[in-house]
């Protein structure tokens, strides 16, 4: 996962600020969801303006694409491509100028993801290497059988866990135990120093001596009736399955309605349409899988976003439309884009005549004039008769 340190640092302070609000860490979480998308909202704005500007287009592009319709080769959907590139570079449009600041959300939503899913970090401020020493304390008291970690970690990590108290030494050196905490998240920590008490856990390198067990964030909602920080399992049907349901759900609803308010080319076909079909139920279907392997209060936080995703397309259509066009000013960008152009014929079955060679001809300039009609006396469609043999240029017969 691609994340900026000093990125994720900025935005581990604004959810602190968040929890020491709402002491609350679900609902600190909504507030910061609401506020990121607020701070990218100028790049949302960028991407509404482009996208604006394609549709402005859409008569134009359309009549290119009427032109070649019916024909599927790869020769003429290359020069339709062409051609369609062509116009956007005479109307000075970047297609890939909406592609800049998605790139940028995308980092950005990588560290703001790091942020909200290591709280000890970021609203405990405990340093990494403090966590890490954490991590390691954890794997040691739990092969000295002084650790209780039952339902407090997911299966995943209670393996990790074991695997590493494996490779204690005889003599207790950790030496070779790295943390099975690697590449997640610290919730898990939190609900292990929970169950078990932060004075095991006090020491160089790991807790100050000012630190208690109230310092350590809540999950908990609807007064400590629903514990968020446990990971759902099939394995165990309970109340925490709602959060999968919930995640697909929500996560299908945004993608539907955001298609609805997001301006949409026009239509892929073939292949391409297919795989754009099915992405509305893929993604929803991998997003669900990992809520599987996360505590439930990060898929809370997926949720929290494709809410306020869909909220911020609204509101961008509804301050920058996108415009509507009549069948006839369709058909008059059409009369233009054709304007001095040969249509192309069309093709019979039955002709045997490439599509490929009409594509070539495509954008010709139109026939001279020139009289192009077959010799007269000749059937048409019939082979024409052979022409008679000069007989001025026979020898003379030695037998006359």
């Amino acid at each position: 996962m691609i994340e900026i340190p000093f990125i994720t640092e900025a935005f581990g302070y604004i959810l602190n600020l968040c929890y020491k609000l709402v002491p609350n860490y679900a609902i600190a979480l909504l507030f910061f969801a609401l506020i990121i998308k607020i701070l990218l909202f100028p790049l949302g704005i960028k991407q509404q303006k482009n996208m604006v500007k394609q549709a402005s287009l859409r008569p134009k592009e359309q009549a290119i694409r009427n032109r070649y319709a019916g024909r599927t080769d790869k020769v003429t959907q290359q020069k339709m491509q062409q051609e369609i590139m062509n116009l956007y570079q005479e109307e000075k449009f970047n297609p890939m100028g909406g592609c800049l600041p998605m790139i940028i959300q995308l980092v950005i939503v990588f560290s703001i993801y790091a942020a909200a899913v290591n709280p000890l970090r970021y609203v405990c401020h405990i340093p990494a290497d403090n966590i890490n020493n954490i991590s390691v304390k954890i794997v040691e008291l739990y092969h000295n059988g002084e650790l209780d970690i039952e339902d407090a970690v997911s299966e995943s990590t209670a393996n990790n866990i074991k695997k590493m108290a494996e490779k204690i030494d005889e003599d207790g050196s950790t030496t070779n135990v790295k943390s099975p905490f690697v590449n997640k998240h610290s919730i898990e920590i939190v609900n292990i120093l929970k169950k078990n008490g932060v004075e095991k856990f006090r020491g160089d390198g790991m807790l100050g001596a000012s630190f208690r067990d109230k310092d350590l964030p809540d999950f908990t909602i609807f007064g400590g009736s629903f514990d968020l920080s446990r990971t759902p399992s099939i394995q165990h049907f309970d109340w925490l399955m709602m959060i999968p349901l919930l995640t697909f759900l929500f996560t299908f609803a945004s993608m539907k309605l955001t298609k609805k308010f997001t301006y949409q080319p026009a239509e892929t076909a073939g292949d391409a349409a297919i795989s754009m079909k099915l992405m509305d139920y893929t993604m929803p279907l991998i997003s669900t899988v990992f809520t599987f392997s996360v505590p439930a209060v990060v898929a809370v936080y997926w949720i929290y976003q494709n809410i306020f995703s869909t909220l911020q397309q609204f509101v961008l259509k509804l301050m920058f439309p996108y415009p509507t066009f009549t069948e006839e000013e369709y058909k008059a960008a059409e009369r233009e884009m054709n304007k001095g152009i040969k249509q192309p014929k069309s093709i019979k079955k039955s002709g045997g005549r490439s599509a490929h060679r009409i594509d070539l001809d495509d954008g010709a300039p139109a026939d001279s004039g020139e009289n192009t009609a077959p010799a007269k006396g000749r059937a048409s469609g019939l082979v024409p008769p052979a022409a008679l043999k000069d007989e001025s240029d026979r020898k003379p017969d030695d037998s006359e």
